[in-house]
C-alpha cells in the first residue's frame, strides 16, 4: 500500500504549522521507506488532490481549535468538520476536493485517516510552536508513527 503523510498548516503563524512539523519529524524516523512518501501543504485547496493523487493511503496531520493543546484525535474523512486550512476562504475543504478527484476518475486513495491536533490560536505570527504545543510533540509524533510506520 503506497501512502502519502501529508502535513498541513503555516509555518509563519506559530501553532498553525504543528502539522508540518510533524511530518518532517516523521520522514527523519522512516529510514526511507518505499512505500511511504512525505509532503508538506501549506495553500489548501485543489492542492490537497494534486498531493493526494495515486496514493492508496493519504494521512492527513493538520491543527484544530481547541481547549487542550497537543491532544491528537484520530478522524476518518467522513468524520470531519471544517477546519483551518481544509477549509480555506480561497478554496475548497478536503472531503470536497478529494470527492472532486473521485468524480473525475481520478486516482484519489481509497483511505483517508485525518490527525487533529488540538491548538488555541492559530493566527499568531511566529515560527515556533507554543510551549504547550512544543511539550507535546514528541508523543504525537510517536502515536502517529506506530500507526503509519509500524514502529
Amino acid at each position: 500500500m503506497k501512502t502519502l503523510v501529508l502535513g498541513v498548516g503555516s509555518s509563519v503563524l506559530s501553532d498553525d504549522g504543528v502539522g508540518l512539523a510533524v511530518a518532517r519529524a516523521l520522514e527523519s524516523r522512516a529510514g526511507g521507506r518505499g512505500d511511504v512518501e512525505f509532503a508538506t501543504n501549506e495553500e489548501g485547496g485543489f492542492t490537497l488532490l494534486e498531493d493526494a493523487l495515486g496514493f492508496d493511503r493519504l494521512v492527513v496531520i493538520d491543527a484544530v481549535l481547541g481547549a487542550e493543546p497537543g491532544r491528537l484525535t484520530r478522524l476518518a474523512l467522513q468524520d470531519l468538520a471544517p477546519t483551518v486550512h481544509c477549509g480555506a476562504p480561497h478554496g475548497l475543504d478536503l472531503a470536497t476536493v478529494l470527492e472532486f478527484g473521485r468524480r473525475q476518475g481520478l486516482a484519489v486513495p481509497r483511505e483517508v485517516v485525518v490527525y487533529a491536533i488540538e491548538v488555541r490560536d492559530v493566527n499568531a505570527f511566529g515560527e515556533r510552536l507554543s510551549p504547550e504545543v512544543e511539550a507535546r510533540l514528541g508523543e504525537i509524533v510517536a502515536t502517529i508513527e506506530r500507526e503509519v510506520l509500524g514502529a
